[in-house]
């Protein structure tokens, strides 16, 4: 193990932080890189190279991790930027904002509103929601994608938006 880290540690390394732009998180998906080869070696057919086989992980990870941050972005428009102590005027915005997001989220069909607040607010991807509910992968895409389309038309939901929130 020691002689791959040392032969692609630095690529992967690399490799992670142009896709990440965040030194951290490229050590860090580095280190999941190297971790998950090692945990499934086995797995590895020796259909190509070495480097082929941990730069489509790196890449896998790398995707993964910038989903998760898109979803956290999506939660983040909420909050007011900047390290200042917000206005009242801000806070009050943002509390009804985040009330109107609740009340819309919470009137969508049940098998929808699960995915979503599994998906966003607890973060879980979509194997273990499906596991979780006992229903299939693409079926959790697919209420995924449609509670999105729903709201989407909500026009409540567009004002929030739109208005620079």
């Amino acid at each position: 193990m020691e002689q791959i880290v040392e032969q692609y540690g630095e690529y992967l390394y690399h490799l992670s932080y142009l896709y990440m732009k965040d030194f951290q998180l490229a050590e860090e998906i580095t280190q999941d890189v190297l971790m998950k080869y090692l945990l499934h070696k086995d797995d590895f057919r020796k259909d190509a190279s070495l480097k082929t086989y941990l730069t489509r992980i790196a890449i896998n990870c790398c995707h993964d991790e910038l989903r998760k941050q898109k979803r956290k972005s999506f939660i983040s428009k909420l909050l007011p930027l900047g390290r200042t102590e917000p206005s009242v005027e801000q806070t009050y915005i943002a509390t009804e904002d985040f009330a109107t997001l609740k009340q819309i989220v919470f009137a969508l069909p049940l098998h929808y509103r699960e995915v979503i607040v599994l998906f966003y607010y607890e973060e879980f991807d979509v194997s273990e929601i499906a596991s979780l509910i006992n229903v299939s992968q693409n079926t959790v895409r697919t209420r995924i994608r449609r509670a999105r389309e729903l709201l989407k038309t909500n026009p409540e939901l567009e004002a929030i938006f739109y208005e620079g929130i």
